[in-house]
């Protein structure tokens, strides 16, 4: 019978070891060492080293999205664009509080187990179709086709990717309302409380 404890120590263990080393220098004893259990229980739990990144994956995911969608189902009232800021606050919030899962994405290349594992890519799923209803809700998206709201949804998931992996941390508390401005009203929309510099005349010159 498998131990709730234990299997939750493992998962802390692996994600530690993999966002310390490359991923193929982490060893399932490593992990055993660290969770202070024996090697013959971790199999009990997973089957092999693959088996367990997909389930810190799947776990990992899940949580988020499932936290996500707790989020909009509060908002439901909300215009899109301020659901869209919800997500993007679920979404960089969860992962400014689980640092190591991004050191862990930037150093396993997630992309070629993900192809593989059923559940990621069930919960990856439920992430994106989130996202491709908000941006049906905008007014200027009713009569925009599956292509085109594809092709939003990969904009979208792209930029996010870029800037969870490559943005310094800590990261400003303002990051996703300007991420969301940024990306509903594209660029220059990020220099609120600037005006723009009225071009000059010569009436404007005369009156000086």
């Amino acid at each position: 019978m498998e131990d709730p404890a234990k299997a939750r120590r493992i998962i802390e263990a692996a994600i530690r070891l993999f966002a310390e080393r490359a991923y193929h220098e982490v060893r399932m004893e490593d992990i055993a060492a660290q969770a202070q259990v024996a090697k013959g229980t971790l199999y009990l739990h997973y089957k092999d080293k693959e088996d367990l990144f997909q389930g810190i994956m799947h776990h990992q995911l899940v949580t988020l999205v499932d936290q996500m969608e707790a989020t909009l189902q509060d908002r439901q009232d909300l215009p899109p664009e301020e659901k869209l800021l919800a997500m993007n606050r679920a979404v960089l919030g969860y992962f400014a509080q689980n640092p190591m899962l991004l050191d862990i994405m930037q150093r396993v290349e997630f992309f070629r187990f993900g192809t593989k594992s059923a559940c990621v890519e069930e919960t990856r799923g439920r992430l994106l179709a989130n996202l491709a209803r908000i941006l049906r809700e905008f007014p200027s998206r009713a009569n925009a086709t599956d292509e085109e709201i594809t092709l939003e949804v990969v904009a979208h998931s792209g930029m996010m990717k870029e800037i969870l992996h490559s943005l310094p941390r800590p990261w400003p508390e303002d990051l996703p309302q300007r991420v969301t401005r940024l990306f509903v009203h594209g660029v220059g929309s990020l220099e609120t409380g600037k005006t723009a510099a009225k071009p000059k005349t010569r009436a404007n010159a005369a009156r000086r």
